[in-house]
């Protein structure tokens, strides 16, 4: 209850209501009423349910078209990756044509290039044959035109009455007779006329002959102008270069083909012929000696050893002062040559003439003198091999190869020559006879033949003496080049360059492939079969000896001098003892081989140890000497590569100042120069300077490279040059690592090819192991047997390539590529010289994502153990040689 404000008093009455019940008579209405009510309820539920399911088939037609949705855009996102993919691999595919393309047209802009200068050589050719002509037809109608001349002068000088004069006379004299003797017989008459009748005889006679001798000089004169026109015309016909014209000059090889032509030889003498006046036997030689002053001018550095000798020069100034006469008379418009040209160029030829027998003389020499030389070895072998030659047919290869050599030398020195030879066969023979005759006289160590094993005390006498102030390093190596065969300034520069170094022995095959090997097996095997003939016919003493001399001296020097086994050995090992045993038929061979198995064992490294027992266990001597010869051998090389390995620490401090002593001594001697050397670095020097003024277009001073720089440039020249390295043309300074650079160079080239050729796989679809597939070109590179198609075929199968239009693709590109005739190789190439120029100057490696932008990321292994290789090289080279290189170029500047 609430009061109001205006005093009233509100009642909640909602507590205090009641339902009403309804009147009787209504109350089945409501009933009726209520049922409807419940059955209205019941369809109520009956909708809630159905709106339910029609919810949840609703949800499910979404998910499903939700489904169907998600799976039309993924087989959108798979038909717009497969158009990508599509476009990426058309792309690539124009990229591959695009390249074939630029190809193309570079090899026909080069073709045309060469039509279109050819062409203007032949342009030339036939406007100089167009000139002649007209000048030989000129030169025609000026000779007819005085030949009409000469005779219409002839003509006016005869005098026009002589015939009729002598007539008139003869009638005069004959009629005053007749007047003055009128009665004298009909007789005289007839006389006189028969009288006149012959002068008229004799004057005509007379006056023919002059005609025809006119007539004759004139033509002579006509047939020898005809002549000298028509030999210049078929001169000019050969197409022979001009020596005034570089661009007309040929290769070596085509400049030769062409001056060996029979017509070219032949047509040059008839015109030496008569600029010379002579004509003998010798006029092709001449022609031969005046060719080859093409030879000398346009291709000096195939013709000269060395061009840079006085002879040389005076010689090539004095052939090109010759063709330049010569070119002067066959190409002038005139006539024949006068009587001043003529001795001028006769002066000229004289004295080329001369200074080419005076150089072809000294080189003829050296030449019979070596094929003399050689024939004379080659009848050594001969006698040396016996009957054993001619069991194995060798003998009749020798003697078809000394009748070769003595056919060359008398086709190049003469009969003297050859008789010089014969003398000396005579005098081989005598001494072959007289050897033979002592060795039955007097039988002894002295006829023991020599061994097939190299020993050192032999080789020493190659050996270069020491001749710097670093004596303990020179008395350290002097004791190893004899056994390597090499200089000691090869051998420390071997050592300091390569730290795996190692003295080896050559190889000798099973199945020797050439004439040498199978001869020297040959006579190794006719050694020991005259060794094993002496013991088995009781002549050990002239054998053993020397054998076991050979294995003691061996023995000694594997041991230090002065210590006991040194001692032992010496008297275990009694030469005099053994020359009285092998007398007295009482020397026992198999102890004393026992006894040097023994010393072996002791001395030798344990990897030996097995190889020796296996000598051990033979049942035969001579094969037991053979191999003990061969070990031994071997046990020194092993001591000398151990001792190298103790000597290269000690060497290294000392290895620039010993080179560069070295070198200063060969310079001093003469026995190198720095020609070569210098063009070298001239060369590299101006291409540095050309890049620096292609990327200077301003022109903003600048410092010259330094002579880091340059030799770097030059340095990398060399590595990546197409020809092979020789040590005719390479610098000075390079000649002790001709054979190393030339394995880099090959080196260089496989790991290019291979990047090109994983790059073309590429291209032309997916590789799944990039690596084992560069090593198995690598693999395939080093064989010599792997063709192109090799190649190619290797490409289609990790491609998986079967259609035939891209496998002749792949092979021409491969073609291409392995030609180096490619632009993608030669990129590849300056990309590989710059991560080795990077190497060389910094010393650091390329990083992987510079290999992989550079498409050298397959080769990176071989790419990274070369680039380490030309460091040391490279580094090492400048430290020894860089005071000369500083020298060149000052000198330069």
């Amino acid at each position: 209850m609430e009061k109001t404000g205006s005093g009233f008093y509100i009642i909640d009455a909602f507590s205090l209501r009641q339902t009403s019940r309804k009147p009787f008579h209504l109350e089945k209405r409501f009933l009726r009423n209520t049922s409807l009510n419940s059955s209205s309820q019941n369809s109520t539920t009956s909708l809630e349910e159905a709106g339910v399911k029609r919810e949840a088939l609703l949800e499910a037609r979404r998910e499903k078209l939700n489904r169907r949705f998600l799976a039309v855009q993924k087989a959108v996102k798979e038909v717009e990756a497969r158009k990508e993919s599509q476009r990426l691999l058309f792309w690539e595919s124009l990229q591959v044509a695009e390249l074939k393309r630029n190809h193309r047209i570079e090899q026909r802009r080069a073709a045309s290039k060469e039509l279109v200068e050819r062409a203007k050589i032949v342009a030339r050719q036939n406007i100089l044959r167009y000139e002649a002509e007209q000048e030989r037809l000129r030169d025609a109608l000026e000779n007819r035109l005085k030949q009409s001349h000469a005779r219409r002068l002839h003509m006016l000088n005869q005098p026009k009455s002589r015939i009729l004069i002598t007539g008139t006379t003869t009638a005069a004299r004959a009629t005053a007779n007749t007047n003055r003797r009128t009665k004298k017989r009909k007789q005289q008459d007839s006389m006189n006329k028969h009288h006149q009748r012959e002068q008229e005889q004799y004057q005509h006679h007379v006056q023919q002959g002059q005609e025809e001798l006119h007539v004759q000089e004139a033509t002579k004169v006509k047939k020898r102008k005809a002549s000298w026109s028509a030999l210049l015309s078929a001169f000019r016909k050969l197409g022979l270069p001009l020596v005034s014209m570089p661009e007309t000059w040929l290769q070596f090889n085509h400049l030769g083909r062409l001056l060996r032509n029979k017509r070219v030889i032949h047509v040059t003498s008839k015109i030496l012929n008569m600029l010379l006046n002579v004509i003998d036997k010798d006029s092709r030689r001449r022609s031969r000696v005046l060719l080859s002053a093409y030879m000398m001018t346009m291709c000096p550095r195939e013709v000269f050893q060395t061009m840079h000798g006085s002879e040389e020069q005076q010689l090539l100034a004095s052939a090109k002062r010759v063709l330049q006469l010569f070119e002067e008379i066959v190409h002038s418009q005139g006539g024949q040559p006068n009587s001043a040209t003529k001795l001028a160029f006769e002066q000229c030829w004289n004295g080329y003439y001369a200074l080419f027998q005076s150089w072809k003389s000294n080189d003829m020499t050296q030449l019979v003198a070596n094929m003399s030389a050689y024939c004379i070895e080659l009848m050594r072998l001969k006698k040396t091999l016996g009957k054993q030659g001619e069991e194995d047919g060798i003998n009749d290869q020798l003697n078809q190869q000394i009748l070769q050599v003595k056919d060359r030398i008398r086709g190049i020195g003469g009969a003297p020559a050859l008789e010089q030879l014969n003398e000396s066969e005579a005098a081989l023979s005598q001494s072959s006879e007289v050897a033979a005759t002592t060795r039955i006289a007097s039988p002894g160590p002295s006829s023991v033949p020599p061994s097939p094993t190299p020993r050192p005390e032999r080789s020493s006498t190659h050996e270069e003496p020491p001749s710097i102030s670093t004596e303990q390093l020179n008395r350290l190596l002097g004791g190893y080049a004899p056994v390597s065969g090499i200089t000691n300034q090869q051998l420390a520069h071997e050592i300091i360059i390569d730290p795996n170094f190692k003295l080896q022995r050559p190889t000798v095959d099973e199945k020797p492939k050439t004439l040498e090997q199978h001869v020297q097996k040959i006579a190794t095997q006719a050694f020991f079969d005259a060794v094993e003939d002496d013991i088995s016919n009781g002549r050990s003493e002239n054998s053993l000896p020397g054998l076991m001399g050979d294995i003691r001296q061996r023995l000694l020097g594997l041991v230090r001098s002065g210590s006991s086994l040194h001692i032992q050995i010496s008297e275990a090992i009694d030469i005099s003892l053994i020359e009285q045993e092998t007398k007295q038929k009482v020397f026992d061979l198999e102890r004393k081989l026992q006894y040097v198995l023994h010393v072996m064992r002791q001395i030798c490294a344990p990897v030996r140890d097995e190889a020796i027992e296996k000598i051990g266990e033979m049942d035969n001597n001579i094969h037991q000497l053979r191999a003990i010869l061969e070990m031994l051998d071997d046990m020194a090389l092993d001591l000398g590569n151990f001792r190298l390995r103790s000597l290269r620490p000690h060497l290294i401090p000392v290895a620039v100042e010993y080179e560069q002593s070295k070198f200063a001594e060969s310079l001093a001697k003469g026995k190198v120069g720095l020609a070569k050397a210098r063009s070298w670095l001239q060369t590299a020097k101006k291409r540095l300077i050309d890049v620096a003024n292609e990327r200077n277009p301003e022109d903003v001073p600048s410092s010259s490279p330094s002579t880091n720089a340059i030799f770097e440039e030059g340095f990398i020249s060399l590595l990546t040059s197409p020809e092979i390295i020789s040590a005719s043309w390479c610098p000075e300074t390079m000649l002790l690592d001709v054979e190393r650079i030339t394995r880099y160079q090959n080196e260089m080239q496989s790991i290019t090819i291979v990047a090109a050729l994983v790059m073309l796989a590429r291209n032309f679809g997916h590789v799944d192991n990039i690596n084992e597939f560069s090593a198995k070109l690598f693999i395939m590179l080093e064989d010599d047997a792997t063709t192109i198609d090799n190649l190619s075929l290797e490409i289609e199968r990790n491609v998986r390539m079967i259609d035939e239009q891209r496998r002749s693709m792949i092979r021409a590109m491969v073609d291409k590529t392995v030609s180096h005739s490619d632009t993608v190789y030669s990129l590849l190439m300056r990309r590989v010289a710059s991560v080795v120029r990077t190497q060389l100057n910094s010393g650091k490696f390329a990083t992987r994502e510079v290999l992989a932008s550079y498409g050298l990321e397959c080769v990176r292994k071989s790419l990274e153990q070369l680039c380490e290789r030309v460091m040391v090289l490279g580094r090492h080279h400048f430290l020894v040689y860089s005071r000369w290189y500083d020298e060149i170029l000052i000198d330069d500047n």
